[in-house]
């Protein structure tokens, strides 16, 4: 008997029910659940894959780190960090450091005196001695102290200054010796002290003796000031 309207349904099976807003087809081609595609990797993969994004944060913030000018890193390799040159507090440090020998020689001067049975020449020999033995004293505790990690004498270390290189780094130890021998000894020598005023009318306030050995006195501390617009 024909049935008009009615839906026949199997024996033993229940009736399809309508899904709405269902896939229920097979995953299109392409695009395998993430679960699926782990599986698929070698555990060779998978390490690769797990080192990789432990490296990424890493990586990021290098990425966004400024580079440092290039006296600040120069700067950073000694340990100090160097200002702006400076002028005035080098006529200071002279005169501290002057005294540490100058009173030394006066109190030997004044203890010397004439001997009884000594001539007038052994006493200018002996003061004559004195005189290189300071000034030699002089010259290496200069050397010294420039080149040391100080990169000051005292007197400079007193006033808050330090020697460095043109570009803020520290200085060479040829650097250092040429400083304060054949460049300071020409700079004396010039009239009116003129190789050491020039420093006033120099941004970088370098003097004679600094520029044949490639020096620069500055402040110590935290750079203030660009070299690159400095020396430009």
């Amino acid at each position: 008997m024909a049935t008009v309207g009615k839906q026949v349904s199997t024996a033993g099976s229940a009736p399809a029910k309508p899904t709405f807003g269902k896939k229920t087809g097979p995953a299109p081609m392409g695009r395998a659940a993430p679960s699926a595609a782990r599986e698929q990797l070698s555990p060779q993969a998978l390490a690769f894959l797990q080192a990789e994004r432990s490296r990424a944060p890493e990586s990021a913030a290098k990425t966004r780190a400024p580079a440092q000018p290039a006296y600040a890193a120069a700067a950073s390799t000694s340990g100090i960090q160097a200002g702006k040159p400076v002028w005035g507090r080098r006529v200071i440090a002279t005169l501290i450091d002057s005294a540490v020998f100058l009173v030394p020689l006066i109190l030997i001067i004044a203890l010397m005196g004439p001997q009884p049975g000594t001539t007038d020449g052994q006493f200018a020999a002996g003061f004559i001695g004195v005189i290189l033995f300071l000034g030699l004293g002089s010259l290496a505790y200069a050397i010294g102290m420039e080149a040391s990690a100080h990169q000051a004498t005292l007197g400079k270390m007193v006033v808050g200054a330090i020697v460095t290189d043109k570009t803020g780094g520290k200085p060479t130890l040829g650097a250092i010796i040429m400083r304060n021998t054949l460049g300071k000894m020409i700079s004396s020598f010039t009239p009116f002290y003129i190789s050491y005023l020039m420093g006033l009318a120099r941004k970088d306030r370098r003097c004679l003796h600094d520029l044949m050995a490639g020096t620069m006195v500055c402040e110590k501390g935290k750079a203030t000031v660009s070299y690159e617009n400095t020396f430009a």
